[in-house]
């Protein structure tokens, strides 16, 4: 695929990624400040290895067999990877259009439009589940919908961008609104819960510090299990 857009689909994808500057500087404070933060106070005597329950805890995210809501239901943990994958493929897009349009092949948009539709369909029964299910619609806040809702419509659009773009067709109006959001996403990101990919490593590793250092972690096991 040639890189063939026109000069005001070229400024707004130049100024997505002029906006990345914006978020780098915020996110970059954030971490700042927790990096600053001591470790978790440990009252109790210590039984454990604090590192290796950081560690383990990091990993719990590819382990769904050690979460009683994937292990009853397999299916949560496939549309969280679904939907990750989604992500990561559409991320990238951003990037290797403008700066590496080479790599975009049929057969790559194709793969990404098959993640962004599913993306969509799981983005979809996420909101409906927020709504239907009253235990999770009471902790539910305004963020918590708007989240959901603009990451499925990001895919949507997406869906539409790529299908084009698999028929080297990239200045379309799907592609021009693909990086409005895009632009927007870079704006919003840092101030709503999505910001969770940067703040997760910090909670998972105190988490796994404390129950790690108190021996929760059952190191005499292959398949090592939390036993609260």
């Amino acid at each position: 695929m040639e890189n063939n857009v026109s000069a005001g689909l070229h400024a707004l994808m130049t100024a997505s990624h002029v906006a990345l500057v914006w978020m780098a500087t915020l996110y970059a404070i954030k971490i700042y400040q927790l990096m600053k933060k001591p470790g978790p106070p440990e009252k109790a005597e210590l039984k454990g290895d604090r590192f290796a329950g950081a560690i383990y805890s990091l990993a719990n995210v590819l382990m769904p067999w050690t979460m009683e809501s994937t292990r009853k239901r397999l299916y949560f943990y496939a549309e969280f990877v679904v939907f990750h994958i989604a992500v990561i493929l559409t991320i990238t897009s951003t990037f290797t259009i403008p700066f590496a349009p080479w790599i975009m092949t049929p057969l790559v948009c194709t793969v990404t439009v098959v993640f962004q539709a599913l993306a969509v369909l799981v983005g979809l029964r996420r909101i409906v589940r927020r709504i239907v299910t009253p235990e999770i619609r009471i902790i539910s806040t305004v963020d918590d919908f708007f989240a959901v809702a603009l990451l499925t419509t990001f895919f949507a659009v997406g869906t539409g961008a790529f299908f084009y773009l698999a028929q080297g067709k990239v200045d379309t109006p799907w592609m021009w609104a693909f990086f409005a959001l895009v632009t927007f996403f870079i704006f919003y990101v840092p101030f709503s819960k999505i910001s969770h990919y940067v703040l997760y490593p910090f909670g998972r590793v105190m988490y796994g510090q404390v129950f790690g250092g108190r021996g929760v972690l059952n190191q005499s096991k292959q398949n090592a299990t939390w036993n609260p």
